[in-house]
Parts: C-alpha cells; structure tokens; sequence
C-alpha cells in the first residue's frame, strides 16, 4: 500500500531521505540546514523520525518558528511508530519515494558538504553500470581506517550515499527488503547493489557501487567526558559484535546460497540465526574472537517483536523552505 502524496513533486530532481531518532530538535535543524545548503538542484527532503513521535511533533513546531539558510526545497517530516532504521528504509523506498532522478539517504545527526550531493551524483552519473555512489568519513576514531579499507576494497557508508532513482524502482520491483533490526544496513544494502540485486544469477562486481573520496561530511564531536557520548559508545560497541554476526550471516545468504534477495528472511534475527545453524563452527570461530558475540547470538535468540512493522508512516507536515 502506498502512502498518499499531495506533494508529490515531480519536478524535483533531488530527493532526499534523513533518517533520525534520537537525535534532537537542534542538531537535526543543523542537518537541515547544512543539506539545503547542498541542495543545488530542486529537492524534496523527508526527515523520517522512527520510534519517537514526540521528536517528529517538537522538530515540525521547531521548522515554523526557526529561520533557514541555504536553497530552496519542500520538506517533509514523517513519523515512524516502530523504532527501527531498517523499517524507516524499507518504509521510504517502498511507500514514500516517488520523485528524485538521484535519491541520497544520510543519518540525522550528518552535515553533509556544500558539495557532496552534486559530487555524489556526477560521480555516479557518468560511469555506466554503477548502481550508487558512497562518500567517506572523515571525522571520528576509526575515519582513517574507514577510508583506507573503503578505497581499497570499496563499500558502502550508511551516514551519506546516493542512488540512481533507476536502481530505487528496481529494489521496488525486485523486491527488496532490509531485514528489520538489522545493524549493518550499509553493508547489505551494499552487498545487494554489487550483486546487481540478483545473488542468484550475478557475479560480485564492487565497482556497482562509487566510493567517491571528495563527499564529504561533518558530526558533532563526541568528548569522552559526556555521559550520552560515552553510553553512546559502549552501545556501538556491543552492536559492532551483532553486525559482525549478520555480515557472515548474509554473505552466506548472498555469496554460498545465492539467494534471491526477496527470500531473505523478515528479520535480523532470523537471518543470524539461520546462519549459525547452518554454519555452527563458524558461529564458534566468530564468538571465540569477540567476547560480546555470544551476548549478540543470545540476545538474538529472543528476538523484539516487529508488531506495527506494517504500519504506514504518518505525514506529520509539510513545508516548502525558501
């Protein structure tokens, strides 16, 4: 079922996707800002706020008494009840997107460069075959190692990427579906597009996807003495461990299975599991490495439950910036 969309705006040639969470009313205005700045094309922007209805009431309060700065764009502000950023995805590709010849997906908490949509988008535009395009971080502990193994190996950085609107209508088609709760978002998103969408019949091919080292973005610092920050840190932590769990898992889908991407399973949890089953010594190799592991596989066998998954986002409001 597709959400109803009195903006459609066909004439825009960027669309834009933010996803937010727990981000707050100000540092997401400063996203705002900082991505209409880079909007050099006509753009439609939807914030889409997952799991906290009171952010997405405050934020599109905030957008009718807060100045702005940059070009012009509509933006709308969603509210998603279901906390969970593979969902909000899903969401968005599925029942929101409807305009964009390039469509960019960032993270809330991102300020993307004056220049990094355009240089996303004329990167990938001019190389025949590429399904997306990526940029690298440059800020935080582990940028450095980030950038080296994304321009060695290629990949796919979840905080800012673009596609072609020719790849979104395949996903929509093929169907493609994140699995809910899943953490690496990027790298099976990433995985997917260097399959050419069909693990079954595709041969891996890297460069599908761009890794562009000139779209740039900025964060907030985060300072080892600030409580939220160093929480912040552990949780990451201990969600690297489940990531490293569905990264084997959904190689074993795409590269020793082929399976065809609508066959994944619903959820993270299922995907991990199935791995683990199927591959027992692996699972063992994995935990015996990382000691958070085993507290990622048990924690997944007691999976959350995705009640309201289904549900359509609700358009909180809409508003044309200029």
């Amino acid at each position: 079922m597709s959400v109803p969309n009195d903006v459609a705006q066909d004439d825009a040639a960027w669309a834009v996707a933010i996803f937010a969470s727990r981000e707050t009313p100000e540092e997401l205005l400063t996203t705002l800002d900082a991505t209409l700045v880079a909007a050099q094309k006509p753009t439609l922007i939807d914030i889409l706020i997952n799991g906290n209805g009171a952010l997405a009431e405050t934020f599109s309060k905030r957008l009718d008494s807060t100045a702005t700065s940059g070009h012009a764009a509509t933006v709308r502000v969603w509210s998603i009840d279901v906390g969970d950023k593979a969902n909000a995805w899903n969401q968005y590709v599925h029942r929101i997107w409807s305009a964009g010849s390039s469509v960019f997906f960032m993270d809330g908490y991102v300020r993307p460069d004056p220049d990094a949509l355009a240089l996303l988008e004329s990167g990938m535009m001019s190389a025949p075959g590429v399904l997306g395009a990526t940029g690298i971080p440059r800020a935080g502990n582990s940028a450095a190692r980030q950038r080296r193994q994304m321009l060695e190996k290629g990949g796919l950085h979840g905080n800012l990427y673009c596609l072609r609107s020719e790849t979104v209508e395949a996903i929509k088609k093929t169907p493609f579906y994140l699995p809910l709760g899943i953490y690496r978002t990027d790298s099976i998103l990433g995985a997917a597009l260097k399959f050419n969408l069909d693990p079954a019949h595709n041969q891996w091919k890297p460069e599908r996807v761009q890794v562009n080292p000139d779209a740039g973005w900025d964060t907030r610092a985060k300072n080892w003495w600030r409580l939220s920050d160093i929480k912040s840190q552990m949780k990451r932590i201990l969600l690297q461990a489940k990531g490293d769990l569905e990264n084997r898992a959904f190689r074993h889908s795409f590269a020793i299975r082929n399976l065809p991407l609508p066959e994944l399973p619903r959820t993270a949890s299922a995907l991990v599991l199935n791995w683990a089953a199927a591959c027992p010594e692996d699972a063992r190799v994995i935990m015996r490495r990382n000691v958070f592991s085993g507290w990622a596989l048990k924690k997944l066998k007691n999976p959350r439950d995705w009640g309201g998954a289904n549900d359509a986002p609700r358009l909180v409001c809409t508003r044309a910036l200029h």
